[in-house]
């Protein structure tokens, strides 16, 4: 599946469920991948990235959370693992690892030092892409962070990046419509091939409506029918339809994605219990189990979008 590979449609970055004890959950996450992964119109799937706190796993969990995946998706839609780490060579490792257990491609997350403002020094980011991509000869995304955050690259930085041939596609996140378009625009007159992803959880619609495609979210984890519905409606320039899908789902984005920022994914667990789908919804340590009132709120919800 490597070989030409194009990302498109709606691929979905999975949660990890935990037991009580914070150990994984596999027979939770096998299940979980399972009904995501066999949605009509799911293109693709993303393990061991943000909404699976890849940051609380270690090497091994890592491993073992791919190797499940890819037995579970057994070859039907690709595979892509997030590679993330301190220094390029852990992400290098980290890459090699999802290479072995039989990744299509890799996610790369920045390092936190780029939070510093990334943009400041394109040449370092040149080699940093560069590096892995000479190391690991994967297909690979970059992820956009918000601009908010400084952990992002320019225009200009991305064409440069283009240059490198394993560059299969970008994850957009980086919520702030002038930009966004900007990047589409430029990344589509150097690279048209290279998948444009939209990663704004909150403005599906909005972002849809620019230009993308596809989409990688968190969210496709707890809703993957409405968002392949949304993403269809925007593609197939039904707007009456795209705009009744994202009225559906406006009591759950805002449910899940309220601040603050660090109950997304926990939130989203405790949905998929409420659903039935997974048994407990911890998250490890350091992130917070969510009050009653969210979970009240969570549950309203879900009833109010129709899950």
């Amino acid at each position: 599946m490597k070989k030409g590979l194009q990302l498109r449609g709606v691929i979905p970055a999975i949660i990890l469920p935990l037991n009580p004890d914070y150990s994984i959950d596999e027979q939770g996450f096998r299940r979980h991948i399972r009904r995501v992964s066999q949605v009509k119109g799911v293109t693709g799937i993303v393990c061991n990235a943000h909404a699976s706190e890849v940051t609380l796993l270690s090497r091994e969990e890592r491993k073992r959370v791919l190797k499940i995946v890819c037995e579970e998706v057994n070859g039907k839609i690709p595979v892509i693992a997030g590679a993330y780490g301190e220094s390029t060579q852990s992400v290098i490792e980290c890459a090699q690892d999802a290479r072995k257990e039989g990744a299509d491609a890799i996610l790369i997350m920045p390092p936190f030092s780029f939070y510093w403002g990334a943009t400041q020094y394109p040449d370092v980011i040149f080699e940093y892409f560069s590096a892995i991509d000479r190391a690991v000869n994967l297909p690979f995304v970059i992820f956009q962070y918000a601009h908010w955050t400084n952990c992002n690259y320019d225009s200009q930085t991305l064409i440069k990046l283009a240059k490198i041939k394993n560059f299969t596609g970008i994850k957009n996140a980086i919520n702030d419509p002038r930009r966004y378009e900007e990047e589409y625009r430029c990344l589509k007159a150097v690279r048209p091939e290279v998948s444009f992803l939209n990663a704004n959880d909150v403005q599906l619609l909005s972002y849809f409506c620019i230009g993308s495609d596809g989409v990688l979210v968190g969210y496709a984890s707890l809703a993957p029918e409405l968002i392949v519905g949304l993403y269809g409606a925007v593609k197939n320039d039904n707007l009456k339809e795209a705009r009744k899908i994202n009225d559906r789902m406006y009591p759950l984005t805002k449910a899940i994605y309220s601040h603050p920022r660090l109950y997304w994914h926990t939130r989203i667990k405790e949905a998929l219990t409420m659903m039935g789908e997974i048994k407990c919804a911890a998250s490890r340590p350091f992130l917070p189990p969510i009050s009653s009132d969210e979970r009240k709120n969570i549950r309203k919800a879900l009833i109010d979008s129709g899950l």
